[in-house]
């Protein structure tokens, strides 16, 4: 027990930011896994700190003591070796909760920004998982062949749901989409599998999508917010359909001359000084905001969401024209485009859809923007996560056919990075019912 793990520090619990910097200092590629940590604290009420440092060969734990918030409370910090039982019990006590809640996800959650918590902190495990096993295997080939035969040895179909999930997502994150690398992982996954399993074309790309297959199965699982009526369809009319537009302005408001201009074009719109709602039923033909939205947002407004019944959906954000180099990598007409106007540059992120109006009939917008606003001050910052995302659901949707060359990817897009605004967009763009 003494070399799999060993105390290295104890203080109280006042000087608890003392230790998380001495332990960003002396180990600064240690990755803190925050969604271990949170999602356990969430259910148990107790904050402890998580760090996988992968080059040592160790998690670092700090572990809060006792079971009371005074300042008497003390704090151990551990370094636990990956490659020991300790390393397991540490992760099995800390994430037991969450595993329990991913295998039954339609009672577990009741929103889908839960379920993507609880998806973070399982990517959390696949990273400790794969340094574990890069400790005894250093050739990919290896480890493939390693992890398939763990997904074998499973104890329960849930078990091999999420190791097979786990390979999907070291097969996206080693050998990358192109097509050298499904190559690569072609040779790979036939190193040591029997006559039968298959290494074709058709194979390898069941491996890759793995992991997205088993998050969309969550999260199809957990519910949409849901409007509370819907007229039937005699009060409705036949062609009717449900739209939904809000506008907003972001650090400052409309003039009042804006507000009457506004008013008068769009007659039945809530319109106030800083947003403009229209939530209407009605023919696509008579929707008074129809082909003009984006001339809208140009004009009045910093933000804007569209909604259609049918399924398909826009988000609008006005952002300084300076970013336009930057955004032009991920522009593809289906999924991003965006406008100069004078000194701003008007973003739009798109998904396109022609048949789900029965699938979204009950689909509430309402809370969607304000979980989206944030977006607005990421993407002023330089972070073009967001139109990555937007590109990469527009070019894996079938509607669209074969994807053209992608662009350079940015840093942080797997599960355990992304911010709740990200979340909240792969939402609007990549989910459907």
């Amino acid at each position: 027990m003494g070399k799999e793990q060993r105390l290295i520090a104890r203080v109280m619990a006042v000087d608890v930011e003392v230790l998380v910097q001495r332990v960003r200092g002396d180990r600064p590629g240690a990755r803190e896994l925050d969604r271990i940590t949170e999602a356990y604290a969430a259910h148990r009420g107790v904050r402890h700190r998580l760090w996988l440092d992968e080059r040592a060969g160790v998690l670092l734990f700090l572990e809060r003591g006792g079971c009371g918030d005074g300042a008497g409370e003390g704090l151990k910090l551990y370094e636990v070796v990956l490659c020991s039982a300790s390393c397991i019990r540490v992760l099995s006590d800390l994430t037991a909760a969450v595993l329990v809640r991913l295998a039954g996800p339609a009672d577990s959650y009741q929103a889908r920004c839960e379920a993507d918590r609880d998806i973070g902190v399982l990517v959390q495990l696949f990273r400790v998982q794969l340094a574990r096993m890069r400790c005894e295997h250093s050739d990919g080939a290896e480890l493939v062949k390693a992890v398939r035969a763990q997904i074998g040895r499973a104890g329960d179909e849930q078990q091999a749901a999420r190791r097979t999930a786990f390979l999907g997502w070291y097969l996206e994150g080693a050998y990358g989409d192109d097509v050298d690398g499904r190559e690569r992982a072609k040779r790979d996954l036939g190193c040591g599998i029997g006559p039968g399993s298959g290494t074709d074309e058709r194979a390898v790309v069941r491996a890759f999508m793995a992991w997205s297959r088993y998050r969309e199965e969550i999260r199809w699982k957990v519910p949409q917010p849901r409007l509370d009526k819907v007229p039937s369809e005699r009060q409705r009319g036949r062609g009717i359909r449900h739209w939904y537009y809000e506008f907003r302005t972001l650090g400052r408001h409309l003039t009042e001359h804006q507000m009457l201009e506004l008013r008068a074009k769009l007659p039945w719109a809530d319109v106030t000084s800083d947003s403009l709602v229209l939530d209407q039923w009605s023919d696509p033909t008579e929707h008074p905001a129809f082909g003009a939205a984006g001339k809208i947002v140009s004009q009045y407004f910093d933000a804007g969401l569209h909604f259609s019944q049918e399924g398909s959906r826009t988000l609008w954000l006005r952002l300084p024209a300076t970013l336009s180099n930057r955004i032009a990598p991920y522009q593809d007409r289906p999924g991003v485009r965006s406008t100069i106007v004078d000194d701003d540059l008007v973003l739009e992120l798109h998904r396109g859809e022609e048949d789900g109006e029965l699938s979204y009939l009950y689909y509430d917008p309402r809370p969607w923007l304000e979980e989206l606003l944030p977006l607005r001050d990421d993407l002023a910052g330089g972070d073009v996560r967001a139109p990555a995302i937007a590109w990469r659901a527009a070019n894996t949707t079938p509607t669209f056919g074969k994807a053209p060359e992608r662009p350079p990817m940015p840093d942080g897009l797997d599960e355990d990075e992304l911010t709740p605004q990200l979340q909240a967009l792969i939402r609007l763009l990549e989910e459907i019912p």
